[in-house]
């Protein structure tokens, strides 16, 4: 099971300042700690004179150990819209070991009445439960990065060992508890994290002047510089990083492209126009990348994300894991997401996740213990079967588990929305079929080239980089034919809406799905059909969908059963280990060449990385779940393309790569992709 007791314990004194009971210290100083933070961390690290001079095209990293109220992250924020050119990007990045809950999040903010705009902005998109990992925050002008778990711990899990990389943060913000309080996150191994994500001559600033402080950061290659402190504090510290030592490589970096030219990336081929391609185009495009999305429809979402109503739900687990731990992340990045960018076409208003078997009782009952001690009803929780009667407006034979936030979207109008954006352009009817690497970068050929000379100029398109967002269609190009995509057709049926049926005020899911009423009409389904390809419209399997909606409300699907039925079929592109592709694609001989040796010793290590091709990125493998996983996989596209700190840890990153799957091959001796 997960962490027992995942929230900050607070005492709340009768001043109204917050107390940590688990290091008997206070978050701020009670006297100013708005001031305090100014002065030691926007001011000892110079940021109003940086920002002062940044580019617009700049992004400037800050890093900070312990995330705590806010306080530091909301000042830097205020400051850098003050300061900072417009188009120019925050990344802020902090650790937190035990994060306020979110009720005690706002309590502590209220004190800071200057700082309400912001705030407000930070509770909005603040997880509603604070799972051990990253939590990746959009906000105006600003990113968050939220690393919950153990400063040293959590540092390293942004680490790809890869110093091209890695070198990402511009200053440092050393807060948390006072080292006398809290020795345990002060440690060796934190100093060194934070050397190797500093970018050359990366500042630092820290409220202490404690010895094991002082020698940590000198031992990782910082100068010491001790100016006045805040207040009554006579002494604090700041400083820069100077010198530093390659960083170890302590395992296989098979995940790291090798090779590339170094290519300034400013204009992105998207290949694909369905869920994962106007994700990765819209979140490439708030980069200020040029992009430019093709598919072979004459509209977007034309495919498996083109149904009437689309459910977004993942599955929960009670144990930790990549499946598990991608589908709680993704969920909740999803959600924000898609309310942030297309609120009209989202119908967020509850989601049931029936458990009709016994198995799915003792796994639910698993995930209500699990959450308990997250307080996160607001993302999940248990209820019986009058309860969930209740929510569902409908008599209903199970329990499960209740989505507050979660429920259905307009597919289509999704993936318009998300492709309204001044730098994408798009190109439907344009069929992609060969993808050629050039010393400029990337040259696509359509299938639409003709005879005559002007039409053949208009079909090809050269790009710095290019994702291939295909679903299924991944497989047809040279560089992706290697993974192991396969199709699972789904057939979704359409019946008119009844006075009963109306009375649904939820989506459900179990064994299958029904949505509430939508422009006179319900969406249910699906089926389920490994390795079938072909999209007609078939009668028994709208049988099938009746009768596994009958197996959840049986007077609804014998009302159904007596309506003409309308549908439609499309397919699916699942992985073997139903995680997502997200990442860049390697030259896959070369790989096996390079990593060879594994085949004798699969936990051997080889420090070599392996040529890749230049930029190229493929995002796919949704399964069923695409509009739950495509929002946080195509951040992860962005992270790998842009050089950012990955929205994932780095085994989660790892868990989604492309390359994974040749490289188990190679571990079990298996014939290689490139044989």
């Amino acid at each position: 099971m997960r962490e027992e007791s995942p929230y900050a314990d607070i005492l709340w004194r009768d001043d109204a300042q917050p107390l940590s009971r688990a290091f008997d210290d206070i978050y701020f100083s009670t006297s100013s700690g708005l001031e305090e933070s100014r002065y030691v961390f926007l001011q000892q690290n110079d940021l109003p004179q940086r920002w002062a001079t940044l580019k617009p095209s700049d992004t400037f990293t800050i890093g900070e150990t312990g995330f705590g109220t806010g306080l530091n992250f909301l000042t830097a924020w205020e400051l850098w819209r003050q300061r900072a050119p417009a188009g120019a990007r925050l990344h802020f990045i902090s650790v937190e070991k035990y994060p306020l809950h979110p009720s005690d999040l706002r309590r502590a903010l209220d004190l800071w009445p200057q700082l309400q705009p912001l705030a407000e902005q930070l509770i909005r998109e603040y997880p509603p439960l604070l799972a051990k990992g990253v939590h990746r925050l959009h906000l105006e002008q600003a990113t968050l990065t939220l690393v919950v778990g153990e400063a040293s711990e959590a540092f390293h899990n942004l680490r790809l060992e890869d110093d091209s990389r890695d070198q990402l943060v511009d200053a440092w913000f050393l807060d948390g508890f006072a080292p006398a309080k809290n020795p345990a996150m002060w440690t060796s191994e934190l100093f060194e994290n934070l050397a190797a994500l500093s970018r050359p001559g990366a500042t630092f600033a820290t409220f202490t002047c404690a010895g094991l402080v002082k020698r940590g950061l000198k031992a990782a290659g910082f100068t010491i510089q001790k100016v006045p402190g805040f207040g009554r504090k006579r002494e604090m510290l700041r400083g820069r990083l100077e010198a530093r030592k390659p960083s170890q490589i302590t395992a296989t970096p098979w995940h790291l492209p090798g090779g590339n030219p170094e290519i300034k990336i400013r204009k992105v081929a998207v290949v694909g126009a369905g869920i994962s391609g106007a994700t990765t185009a819209r979140t490439l495009a708030e980069r200020g990348i040029e992009v430019h999305v093709f598919d072979q429809a004459p509209t977007p979402g034309a495919g498996a994300s083109g149904n009437a109503q689309g459910v977004l739900y993942a599955k929960l687990s009670p144990k930790p894991g990549p499946n598990g731990d991608f589908n709680l992340h993704a969920l909740m990045y999803a959600l924000r997401y898609y309310q942030r960018h297309c609120p009209e076409s989202v119908h967020f208003s509850g989601l049931l996740q029936l458990a009709q078997t016994d198995k799915e009782r003792q796994l639910q009952a698993q995930i209500g213990q699990w959450l308990a001690p997250y307080r996160g009803k607001s993302l999940a929780t248990e209820v019986t079967p009058a309860q969930a009667s209740e929510i569902a407006g409908l008599p209903l034979a199970f329990g499960g588990l209740y989505f507050p936030q979660a429920g259905w979207l307009e597919p289509q109008k999704v993936c318009e929305a998300l492709l309204r954006h001044r730098n994408i352009h798009l190109h439907y009817t344009r069929k992609i079929d060969q993808l050629t690497a050039t010393d400029c970068g990337w040259q696509l050929t359509s299938a639409e080239t003709g005879l005559q000379e002007e039409t053949a100029k208009e079909s090809v398109l050269t790009a710095d980089a290019v994702v291939i967002c295909t679903a299924n269609g991944i497989r047809h190009f040279l560089q992706t034919a290697a993974l192991p995509l396969r199709p699972i057709r789904g057939q979704v049926s359409s019946a008119p809406a009844d006075d009963l049926s109306r009375q649904l005020k939820i989506t459900l899911c179990g064994e299958g799905y029904i949505a509430p009423a939508h422009n006179g009409r319900h969406c249910f389904g699906a089926t389920f059909k490994l390795k079938e390809t072909a999209t007609d419209l078939r009668a028994e399997e709208h049988r099938e969908n009746l009768h596994t909606l009958a197996e959840m409300l049986p007077p609804i699907a014998d009302a159904f059963s007596t309506q003409s039925i309308s549908g439609r079929a499309a397919l699916r592109a699942a992985t073997p280990d139903y995680l997502p592709i997200a990442g860049p694609i390697p030259i896959w001989d070369s790989l096996e060449e390079t990593y060879a040796e594994l085949r004798k010793n699969r936990k051997r290590l080889i420090p070599q990385k392996a040529p890749y091709q230049p930029h190229l990125y493929a995002l796919g493998g949704l399964g069923s779940r695409g509009f739950a996983y495509a929002p946080l996989a195509a951040e992860v596209i962005a992270a790998w393309l842009c050089g950012e700190a990955m929205p994932v840890c780095n085994t989660l990153a790892k868990a989604l790569h492309p390359a994974r799957f040749a490289v188990r091959d190679l571990g079990k001796n298996r014939k290689g992709v490139a044989s």
